[in-house]
C-alpha cells in the first residue's frame, strides 16, 4: 500500500524517468534493430575493486513501451511514496525521440491514474555513446560532425509547435501534475533556450507566447519549471547566481539536476576520479541554501549517486584525462540509508510557492547508465525505495 499522509500539504515526491529502455527509431537507424541503453548496461566494466558495476536489475532488460510493464512501474513508484514522474521528453524541431514509454507505455497503462506526470523538455544535443576516448568533451554530449546525432535549435515558432502538441497529447489527461491549475512543464537547460531564442528578453516573449498558447487550448496558464543545475558558474556546478534570470525569463520555480560535484573536483587524480557520497550531501546542503536565497520556489533536488561509465568508451581505463573528455568522476560510497538521510533533510525543509506549492525531486527512476536509480537492483534490492519510503513516512506532515 502506498504510505499514508496525514497532510494535504505534504510535498510532492517526484522522480525523473529516463525513457531509454525501449527500441526507437532513431536507434534502430543508428545502432541496429532493437537498440536501446540496455546495450550499454550489459556490456559496461568494472573499473576499480568495489565499482559496483556492471548493474544488475532485479526485473531484467524490460521493454518500457509495453503498458504491462510500465503498470509495474506505477504501482512500485506509488507503493513506496513517489507522487509523480518527470518523463524526459525530446523534440527536435517536430522531431520526437524516445516518445514509446509515455505515449505507448504510461498512457497506455490501466493503473495511469495512480500516479502524477509531468514533461522536462531535455533540450540538449544528443551524441553517440559509447563515447568515444579520443574525441574531447564526447561525454558533454558537445560533439561536432557525425557524431552529433540529433541538433537542439529552438526558435518561438517551434516553442508553440511544441507546447501546442503537449496540450493536445499530455496536458488533456486528469492526472497531469498541476499547480494553481496551470501544468507543470519543466526545460533542462536554460542557457540553451536563451540563447537559441536571441538573448533574455526574446526568450521572455517566446515564453509568453507559450502560455498564451497553452490558453487557447483551454488551459488556466502554464507553471514553468527551470533546472539551474549542470553548469560550470562554481566547483559545485550548480548556478544558484541564475535564479533571478530565470524569474525573468517568467520561470515559476527552479531545481537543480543532479548535485554531484564539490571543490576536490580540481585535485581529483586521473588514476581516480571519484567522490564519496558524503561529499554529495553537503554540496546538497550548501546549493539549496543557495538556491532559496535567490528568492524562487525552489524545489530542492536529490541525487541517488552519479555513474556515467556504462556510456563511455569500452576502452576506458583509469588513469585517464577526464577532465578534457568531459566524464564526470563516479560517486562511490553511496547507499539506500545515506540516500534516505538526504531524501528526509530535503523534505523537511521544502518551502511553500505562490500557490502553496512544496515538491522534492529525486534523480532518478531509472537512469541506469548514469548510475540514479530507484527501481530494484541485484546488490540493494528494494533497499532504495524502503528509505524512499521510509522518509517519506516519516516526515510526513512537517
Amino acid at each position: 500500500m502506498r504510505p499514508k499522509k496525514s497532510s494535504t500539504h505534504d510535498p510532492e515526491v517526484v522522480a525523473i524517468y529516463f525513457p531509454s529502455w525501449h527500441p526507437d527509431s532513431h536507434y534502430a537507424k543508428w545502432y541496429g534493430k532493437g537498440f536501446s541503453e540496455w546495450e550499454l548496461l550489459k556490456t559496461t566494466q568494472s573499473l576499480f575493486t568495489g565499482h559496483g558495476q556492471p548493474k544488475m536489475p532485479l526485473w531484467g532488460y524490460f521493454d518500457e513501451s509495453k503498458p504491462e510493464w510500465m503498470e509495474k512501474q506505477i504501482d512500485l513508484a506509488v507503493n513506496h511514496g513517489l507522487t509523480g514522474f518527470i518523463f524526459d521528453w525530446y523534440w527536435y524541431g517536430g522531431e520526437k525521440f524516445l516518445h514509446k514509454a509515455l505515449e505507448d507505455g504510461f498512457l497506455k497503462s490501466r493503473n495511469k491514474g495512480r500516479l502524477k506526470f509531468s514533461l522536462m523538455w531535455a533540450n540538449h544535443d544528443w551524441g553517440v555513446w559509447p563515447a568515444k576516448s579520443d574525441v574531447p568533451g564526447m561525454a558533454n554530449m558537445v560533439n561536432q560532425g557525425d557524431t552529433l546525432l540529433l541538433k537542439m535549435t529552438h526558435s518561438p515558432e517551434d516553442l508553440g509547435r511544441a507546447i501546442a502538441y503537449c496540450c493536445l497529447h499530455y496536458f488533456k489527461h486528469d492526472h497531469y501534475w498541476r499547480i494553481g491549475g496551470e501544468p507543470v512543464f519543466s526545460f533542462f537547460d536554460l542557457d540553451c533556450l536563451t540563447r537559441q531564442l536571441g538573448g533574455a528578453e526574446k526568450a521572455a516573449r517566446a515564453i509568453e507566447l507559450m502560455r498564451k498558447t497553452v490558453r487557447r487550448h483551454g488551459f488556466d496558464g502554464l507553471y514553468l519549471l527551470g533546472n539551474i543545475g549542470c553548469c560550470n558558474d562554481n566547483a559545485y556546478c550548480c548556478g544558484w547566481g541564475r535564479v533571478g534570470s530565470a524569474k525573468s525569463l517568467g520561470f515559476n520555480s527552479v531545481f537543480a539536476y543532479n548535485i554531484v560535484r564539490s571543490p576536490s573536483y580540481k585535485t581529483l587524480p586521473d588514476e581516480m576520479p571519484v567522490y564519496d557520497y558524503s561529499e554529495v550531501m553537503a554540496s546538497h546542503a550548501l546549493c539549496w541554501d543557495r538556491i532559496e536565497a535567490g528568492g524562487l520556489t525552489h524545489f530542492p533536488s536529490v541525487t541517488t549517486g552519479l555513474d556515467v561509465s556504462p556510456r563511455w568508451d569500452r576502452q576506458t581505463k583509469f588513469p585517464m584525462d577526464f577532465k578534457k573528455l568531459g566524464y564526470e568522476p563516479i560517486v562511490i560510497n553511496n547507499t539506500p540509508e545515506k540516500f534516505g538521510q538526504l531524501l528526509s533533510r530535503a523534505l523537511g525543509r521544502v518551502k511553500p510557492g505562490r500557490f502553496g506549492e512544496r515538491a522534492v525531486i529525486i534523480n532518478a527512476w531509472n537512469e541506469w547508465t548514469e548510475g540514479m536509480y530507484l527501481l530494484p537492483e541485484e546488490r540493494h534490492g528494494t533497499a532504495y525505495l524502503e528509505a524512499l519510503r521510509q522518509a517519506v513516512t516519516s516526515t510526513s506532515g512537517t
